[in-house]
């Protein structure tokens, strides 16, 4: 078992020598950290630096991002993903305006409520803007814990999370939030999925799984299901008068972002005309063909060009395109359709 003292004091005299120079860590400011921990979620560091810093100038402040408009934040979030994070974000920002005075709470029980706040956001704003002896366990921290206890257990449980969680707890010292994030960043920068550099890690000597000559088997590995794979026709329909149909996305995981009407590839154009409530009068060209993989499934698409004299409450001008909120699988089509003058 870890000498509890001895393996904080390595690991964060490690940390406050060799710790990566990132915008969120030169800010005490609870808000500009939670944004960074919200941002960090499903995002590598490289990726979000650049949104870190935007968001930071265009909304500086609890009251500056709840009162941004919706499809605006859509827009400025576009490409990193996941957009529940930043709906539940503004939404629990919201909160803490109109029941807190715009300050976050300094208070775990009350923070963890809010909106989007789960076990990792809560402990990691808590303790790194609080210093409240809270864990903040994300995949390089399983990572790392279970090689220092060789632990051979499956770590994408919910069960075995909670328990780790509260294995860190114990080896908290003190200085929680550094902890915390050194945790992290040794698990980012030493003990990696693949080649650890075990040679130059501060506690390697702590390691049940480096004792052993176990590195390279831990953390257990799930077996990766398969991704579902879906096709689809993705249209771009075009009125003559520099419109194009895009349509709102409600109540799914895109809610607020706009897309290209995308039907199965078996739908007739029958049913894509009754659907949509247009008759189209001519069939363009082919776009091209692109894929995007989520997380746990894959869409194929085919873009073609259909041509309407209808009138559609959902034509919008080409040129206004680019200044609305489109994800990635949309993005890469569109960006087809402008190669070709489009």
């Amino acid at each position: 078992m870890l000498k509890t003292s001895e393996f904080s004091h390595n690991l964060l005299a490690w940390y406050h020598l060799n710790q990566r120079s990132l915008p969120w860590r030169k800010t005490r400011d609870p808000y500009k950290i939670w944004l960074s921990e919200v941002m960090l979620q499903q995002t590598q560091v490289i990726t979000a630096i650049p949104y870190f810093e935007k968001f930071i100038t265009k909304y500086p402040d609890i009251d500056s991002l709840a009162a941004a408009d919706e499809e605006a934040l859509l827009k400025d979030w576009e490409g990193l993903g996941y957009y529940n994070r930043i709906r539940n974000f503004q939404a629990a920002v919201k909160e803490v305006k109109e029941h807190y005075g715009s300050v976050v709470p300094d208070d775990p029980e009350v923070f963890f409520k809010l909106k989007g706040v789960g076990p990792y956001i809560g402990g990691a704003v808590q303790s790194i803007a609080f210093n409240h002896l809270i864990a903040a366990v994300d995949g390089n921290v399983l990572r790392v814990m279970s090689r220092l206890d060789a632990d051979d257990r499956e770590m994408t449980k919910p069960s075995v999370q909670k328990t780790v969680k509260e294995r860190v707890e114990t080896l908290i010292p003190l200085e929680a939030g550094d902890f915390n994030q050194a945790l992290m960043e040794l698990g980012a920068t030493i003990c990696t999925p693949r080649a650890p550099k075990c040679i130059i890690c501060p506690v390697r000597q702590h390691c049940e799984a480096y004792q052993e000559n176990r590195v390279s088997e831990l953390p257990v590995k799930k077996k990766a299901k398969k991704k579902s794979e879906y096709y689809y026709n993705v249209y771009f329909i075009l009125n003559g008068k520099n419109e194009i149909l895009l349509q709102k996305q409600e109540g799914t995981l895109l809610q607020g972002m706009y897309e290209l009407p995308r039907f199965d590839v078996d739908t007739s154009l029958e049913t894509i005309e009754e659907s949509l409530g247009i008759e189209v009068h001519h069939k363009g060209e082919h776009i091209g063909s692109v894929s995007h993989v989520f997380t746990h499934k894959k869409w194929f698409m085919e873009g073609y060009i259909l041509y309407t004299r209808d009138i559609h409450p959902e034509f919008i001008k080409l040129e206004d395109v680019g200044n609305l909120p489109m994800s990635r699988a949309m993005q890469k089509l569109y960006h087809l359709f402008e190669a070709m003058g489009g």
